[in-house]
């Protein structure tokens, strides 16, 4: 496959506007392009115009899983110097929502795939390819995949989330927990006909903030500490008028030594003696909730990684001002950085490892190691041509590699 046609399926993958959701026409196009090569596939429906993609190359054990999401986050249009949905190169750069997270992982892995085997290179096991819906919220796609067994006899997992030249092994749980306020309409003058929704959830997210930060100093040794945001917050119409309904949204990222199920519990606790102690009425609803992974650092495949990306790594030319900035973000997020060594590390963001692997959150073999910049979600998303070339490379050298 020449460069031109890597670059189109990327510049095809990014036109799909699967903005959470309508996943399914990718996992066609993909089906489509695998079927070009003599790759069979197989669609699995997941919900509505979402679907995921499961294919294999090889045959027997022992079974290594590469996996990307099809799904990308939403867009400011007015942010963007170019259409996010067109795929535009300018000086090297190839900018478009998904170009990093993570449409050029999942292409990259793709024509991997279809490389080798365009050259009949033999594999000594089976490399499965599971492209997923629903990622970004929720990983439904993940689940799903995991309770119909396609996990059960794999190896090895790795991700081609994007991680730049670092070999990400642990990630963070995460919890989105809706808080809700019911309260009672009135006019501004005669507060007492009223039940302020507004004033209420104030006091109860102030309550259970100051009940979370005192669990702050629990660290893990991969992972670091919870955090804590509250993301969204809707309530009220209008100055005179005092509200009958709020809500907030808080995004928890979670460790193992302070998990999902005791912060849910907390937070339960809190919300219960407020609605005792108040007038209040408040409840929540739990939305995404998954589970924290820390994989396997001496795994094979990181030490293949390695290895093998080292020289690419390599070739990079950092600018000065672009080592201020890497570790001015390296300070701030405690991701190590390095212009010369591969490091290993654990991360906030989560990825659908923890569904896949929810039966094992420990020690198994799983990496997350794709190409992308440090700019996921962000306007004027892109991705370096040289970057997105060299994974496709370096794939290829992993993959054959890890079956010798």
């Amino acid at each position: 496959m020449n460069d031109s046609e890597k670059i189109s399926i990327l510049s095809k993958l990014i036109s799909f506007k699967s903005v959470n959701g309508h996943e399914k026409a990718i996992a066609e196009y993909l089906q489509e392009l695998l079927n070009k090569y003599g790759i069979e596939s197989e669609i699995v429906p997941v919900s509505d115009d979402r679907a995921d993609l499961v294919a294999e190359i090889g045959s027997g054990t022992p079974v290594l899983a590469v996996s990307g999401h099809m799904d990308v986050v939403d867009v400011e249009l007015a942010n963007w110097k170019t259409d996010p949905f067109t795929m535009t190169e300018i000086d090297g750069k190839l900018y478009g929502r998904g170009s990093t997270d993570m449409k050029s992982g999942l292409a990259a892995l793709v024509i991997a795939l279809i490389e080798l085997k365009q050259s009949n290179t033999p594999i000594n096991g089976t490399i499965r390819l599971l492209a997923t819906a629903g990622e970004e919220v929720g990983q439904a796609g993940a689940e799903l995949l995991q309770k119909k067994g396609y996990m059960e006899n794999v190896d090895t997992l790795l991700i081609g989330e994007p991680s730049g030249y670092r070999a990400v092994y642990a990630n963070k749980g995460e919890l989105d927990i809706t808080i809700k306020s019911k309260g009672k309409a009135a006019h501004s003058s005669m507060p007492a006909l009223g039940n302020n929704a507004v004033q209420h959830l104030i006091n109860v997210l102030n309550k259970i903030q100051a009940s979370i930060k005192g669990y702050m100093d629990i660290k893990n040794d991969v992972l670091g500490g919870t955090v804590f945001n509250i993301d969204v917050i809707n309530g009220g119409t209008q100055p005179n008028a005092i509200p009958g309904s709020a809500e907030a949204v808080l995004n928890i990222r979670t460790i193992p030594e302070f998990d999902n199920k005791k912060i849910i519990d907390l937070i339960q606790s809190e919300i219960d003696q407020y609605n005792n102690s108040t007038n209040g009425n408040i409840s929540m609803e739990i939305g995404m909730e998954i589970i924290a992974i820390i994989g396997n650092v001496n795994s094979k495949i990181i030490d293949l990684i390695k290895t093998i990306a080292q020289p690419y790594m390599s070739k990079i030319k950092y600018t000065p001002e672009q080592i201020k900035v890497a570790e001015k973000q390296s300070e701030l997020t405690g991701m190590p950085f390095s212009t010369t060594e591969i490091k290993t590390m654990g991360v906030s963001g989560g990825t659908d490892a923890s569904k896949f692997l929810i039966d094992q959150p420990n020690n198994a073999n799983y990496v997350v190691f794709g190409p992308g910049e440090n700019n996921a979600h962000q306007d004027n998303e892109y991705v370096t041509k040289e970057m997105y070339f060299d994974f496709i490379e370096i794939y290829k050298k992993i993959f054959v590699e890890f079956f010798k």
